[in-house]
């Protein structure tokens, strides 16, 4: 009896769910998915930038070692809570891996070297990848980057001395490794996560993850990026399904309903945690053999 009503609570969540992802809250600039495509067209093909979707990179070999080596303890991972401790000088136990948690939530943590490379580099390149032509977006991880378009957030704060791209909805459309869809990325200024000031000649891109409506936020994102000998390094964290919330013109209705074990657990693939670790390693290993090159040759034509 109670493993039947608790069947039929969770049925009517999800029906409610589906009925409210499917309001029309806010439309990304292009929803068209028949432009959705991950290969180049002909016109791509003849563009100078082609040539970096045949060099493909690798990621390192130790970093792929620690993906592929199961899920992290528990102590390796590093909280929500204590985030701050990603700006501090040194490493944390776990810099690369994966977990997956008993209540649907999952984590990710990623280390990439970009030889000669700058944080400056890294401001510009999340700005100019993200405008006008796909092929830059889809550059960056050829056959798993399909298309990207953007948009003001709704009713995004004023920042002072922000960066282009804080304020900013990105909506990309990608294979993580679970299929292909589209994504919300909203781009904040690092206090949003509790970062007042960051070390000199780092930087950080701070985003709220979740679905193209706002209607629900799915993950917390943050790349750091430090200077270390002979360029920069990115410290990449993702946590999964730690607390389901509204985005900036979404719904509390949605979040209050999905903010539960029995829902993440549906709404996180179980091999989420990762093909995202392994995805993340990709694309930035790949933007890391290129950027410098790309930075001196088009950072002053926009």
């Amino acid at each position: 009896m109670v493993k039947s009503v608790v069947y039929s609570l969770g049925s009517l969540v999800l029906v409610t769910l589906v009925a409210i992802f499917n309001l029309d809250v806010v439309t990304p600039p292009e929803t068209d998915q028949a432009n959705w495509h991950a290969y180049l067209t002909e016109d791509e093909l003849q563009h100078p930038l082609v040539k970096y979707w045949f060099q493909r990179a690798a990621p390192d070999v130790h970093v792929l070692s620690a993906l592929n080596n199961g899920p992290l303890p528990a102590g390796d991972v590093l909280s929500w809570e204590d985030r701050a401790q990603l700006i501090e000088p040194g490493y944390l136990d776990g810099e690369n891996g994966w977990a997956r948690f008993d209540d649907g939530s999952g984590y990710v943590a990623v280390k990439t070297f970009f030889p000669g490379a700058t944080a400056e580099m890294i401001d510009w390149w999340f700005e100019w990848a993200q405008r006008e032509e796909p092929i830059r977006y889809k550059i960056w991880y050829p056959g798993a980057h399909y298309d990207m378009s953007q948009t003001s957030t709704p009713n995004a704060p004023i920042y002072k001395n922000a960066k282009p791209y804080w304020g900013k909805s990105r909506f990309p459309v990608e294979d993580v490794g679970v299929g292909v869809s589209q994504l919300r990325l909203d781009f904040v200024a690092p206090t949003e996560f509790g970062f007042d000031e960051l070390p000199e000649g780092s930087t950080m891109l701070a985003v709220r993850v979740g679905l193209p409506n706002g209607l629900l936020k799915t993950t917390d994102m943050i790349h750091y990026v430090r200077p270390v000998e002979g360029g920069v390094e990115m410290r990449s964290r993702f946590w999964i399904a730690r607390e389901f919330e509204a985005m900036t013109g979404g719904l509390g209705l949605a979040a209050f309903l999905a903010d539960n074990p029995f829902v993440k657990s549906l709404v996180v693939p179980e091999n989420l945690p990762h093909e995202l670790a392994l995805h993340c390693a990709n694309e930035y290993a790949q933007l890391a053999s290129f950027l410098p090159e790309v930075y001196s040759r088009y950072k002053d034509e926009d």
